[in-house]
């Protein structure tokens, strides 16, 4: 501890011939350092004193005495390379040493806090005290003693006239925790101080009343580091009533709000800011879109970056899936499911199919392989590797081939797994092998699952006719577009050779050589002079 002389007679108001007579001396001696002419010895008496604990009871009202001991001290914190005086500075700027700040008065007050069970009546009435230092102290040994009998003062005293004795109170008053002092904290965040504020948000912090919910988030407009203390609050309290105003925060028109508000939601995990997630995935703030997807990626445990596309299929794919569960008893529910309009509903069903390796989905999935939206092919061809079914072998190599590079992989995956060859994208290849590997394949797998390869014939039929009765598939766009050209084709052909014909036809006859051709006579008038 460091700090600067002061004049003689700064210490407790109590003469010092009243220091008890029979204090051990272990508790004399640091009572004695009270009256010390020098800052820092008076500061470590005090700190002393507190160390002692219930032997040193007796030092209580010397302790309150001296609460006006406003003399600067620091402790030292000595840095393995000195600093230079410019670092210095900044540090002290930045408020690194604010907590190292110090006096032989608020180590008094440390010591206070210590010592006393219960407030002392004199400690109390010290909040009244016309000296600023004084209330300050006293301030903060009742906020570390915490008892709530001081909430009332300790209320009155955020409308201090100065700054640091109303930065004390908030202190104080969030060490109580006590729900009683919530509306004057709240009031007081209207205090012109930014550094009041930031304390009132801790205080409001540490009590957790619900009523100050609007008070936090509001709090993150504020100045730097009032924003800065209520995101932190907020993110430890992680309120699931905070979610709707965040939200809505995330259409705010400050950036670093909208940032903040996306941190906020992923700290809560509540699945409603999913959607709105996703659409913050679009803002033009390049910081807002990354905190949305480590929101998304801390709450789903997915990592599609700042995709919004993927983040939206994915999205809809996991509410699919959800209403799904909720209503489908077994296999042929989910198989039902692979003819719904919705993409999302059948890309779910194949993943549920593939889930359960039931082979009576088998037929079903080979359906699917040709599903208009390359996501459900994509889960068909995954599902169908995890049955290992042989019999969707010739479907899977036909999907090899498919125009969507995942559903490749997919189908390539199932093939390896299905056969044990491995032909990588090459559809001729899989073809080939297969003609002459069919029937050991089929012999490999009845090995292996012996009486469960057994088919149960009138499980195959209901299957079959959920197939039939179920709506058409919808058709993918590589057959639409297959089928258009069919049909334009068909259309244009005849055209085209009809026209080619009157070509020929209209042609006239080439004339003998030396023989001029002969005009054609006009429809209407004389023939024409030779």
């Amino acid at each position: 501890m460091a700090g600067t002389p002061v004049r003689a007679g700064t210490g407790p108001s109590i003469p010092r011939e009243r220091i008890p007579a029979d204090a051990p001396p272990d508790v004399r001696r640091p009572l004695e350092q009270l009256y010390s002419r020098d800052a820092v010895t008076r500061g470590y008496g005090a700190f002393a004193i507190g160390r002692l604990g219930d032997r040193a009871e007796v030092a209580v009202p010397f302790l309150i005495a001296m609460l006006d001991d406003d003399a600067k001290l620091e402790w030292e914190v000595k840095d393995p390379e000195p600093l230079d005086a410019m670092e210095e500075r900044r540090r002290r700027a930045v408020g690194l040493y604010e907590g190292q700040q110090t006096s032989p008065g608020r180590e008094a007050a440390r010591a206070l806090a210590i010592l006393c069970a219960k407030a002392p009546p004199a400690l109390v009435e010290a909040l009244k005290s016309p000296e600023a230092a004084v209330r300050r102290n006293a301030a903060e040994a009742l906020g570390g003693i915490r008892d709530k009998v001081a909430v009332a003062p300790l209320t009155a005293l955020l409308r201090d006239e100065e700054t640091t004795v109303r930065e004390r109170a908030a202190y104080a008053l969030g060490r109580l925790r006590d729900t009683g002092a919530t509306e004057a904290l709240i009031a007081a965040m209207k205090d012109p101080e930014r550094s009041v504020r930031k304390h009132v948000v801790i205080a409001l912090g540490e009590i957790k009343d619900p009523r100050a919910l609007d008070t936090l988030l509001a709090g993150l407009l504020d100045a730097l580091e009032v924003s800065a203390a209520a995101e932190q609050v907020l993110l430890e309290t992680r309120d699931l009533r905070a979610v709707e105003p965040l939200i809505v925060s995330l259409r705010h028109r400050k950036a670093e709000v909208r940032r903040l508000s996306a941190r906020l939601l992923a700290a809560i995990g509540d699945p409603r800011a999913f959607r709105p997630l996703i659409i913050a995935l679009k803002d033009k703030a390049s910081d807002v879109q990354f905190e949305a997807a480590a929101a998304l990626r801390k709450m789903s445990g997915q990592d599609f970056g700042t995709d919004h596309d993927r983040w939206q299929r994915w999205y809809e794919l996991d509410l699919a899936g959800k209403e799904i569960e909720e209503k489908v008893p077994d296999v042929h529910g989910y198989i039902g499911y692979l003819h719904n309009p919705g993409w999302a509903f059948r890309a779910y069903a194949a993943v549920a199919l593939g889930r359960r390796a039931d082979r009576r989905a088998v037929t079903a999935l080979r359906g699917a392989l040709w599903d208009k939206d390359a996501a459900v092919r994509a889960e068909a061809a995954k599902a169908l590797g995890e049955i290992r079914d042989p019999r969707a072998t010739e479907a899977l190599i036909a999907s090899v081939s498919d125009a969507d590079p995942e559903v490749q992989e997919a189908a390539e995956t199932a093939l390896r797994r299905i056969t044990g060859a491995n032909f990588a994208r090459d559809a001729r290849k899989w073809t080939e092998w297969w003609d002459e590997n069919r029937e050991s394949v089929y012999a490999r797998d009845a090995r292996e699952r012996g009486k469960e390869w057994e088919w149960d014939l009138e499980d195959e039929e209901k299957a079959r006719r959920i197939e039939e009765e179920a709506p058409p598939r919808p058709v993918s766009r590589l057959q639409s577009l297959t089928l258009l050209g069919i049909l334009l084709g068909a259309a244009v052909l005849p055209i085209a050779a009809l026209m080619l014909l009157r070509t020929f036809r209209r042609r006239p006859a080439s004339a003998p050589t030396g023989q001029q051709p002969r005009r054609k006579r006009p429809l209407d008038g004389p023939p024409a002079a030779s």
